[in-house]
């Protein structure tokens, strides 16, 4: 199996669209909306948005030449299923590195982030966008 190089740089650019979403709205989050203390909720917050912001970036870029067998919401459907497991192991390094280790929360989501790269890549080529 051979990793299509052109997407994989799309695919990687939209990632880094996703980490400014991601970084930005758990900033905003915990600083001036839910607080320190709930870090983890804001992180599952901006989380979601950057999936969200993931999924139209690569369904319209990334994707836009792959022919499909469902429709846009089982992509969407399929691509969510595809990133739980990356973000329940992300929230768990979240939480070691920050609580733990006392990693400032910025730098320890930006190191779950990176833990899941070539995972949700594999399955976005491999299953969501078949």
């Amino acid at each position: 199996m051979l990793i299509n190089i052109r997407r994989f740089v799309r695919f990687s650019l939209v990632g880094v669209s996703g980490v400014a979403v991601n970084q930005g709205l758990l900033f905003l989050l915990t600083n001036y909306v839910l607080g320190e203390r709930l870090y983890l909720a804001a992180a599952v917050i901006s989380t979601e948005m950057s999936v969200l912001n993931n999924f139209i970036w690569n369904e319209v870029w990334t994707f836009k030449d792959k022919h499909y067998s469902n429709s846009v919401y089982g992509r969407l459907l399929k691509f969510h299923g595809s990133r739980l497991l990356g973000i329940l192991i992300g929230l768990v390094i979240l939480y070691i590195l920050t609580d733990v280790m006392g990693i400032h929360y910025l730098f320890s989501n930006l190191a779950s982030i990176a833990a899941s790269t070539i995972v949700n890549y594999l399955t976005s080529d491999l299953w969501v966008w078949r």
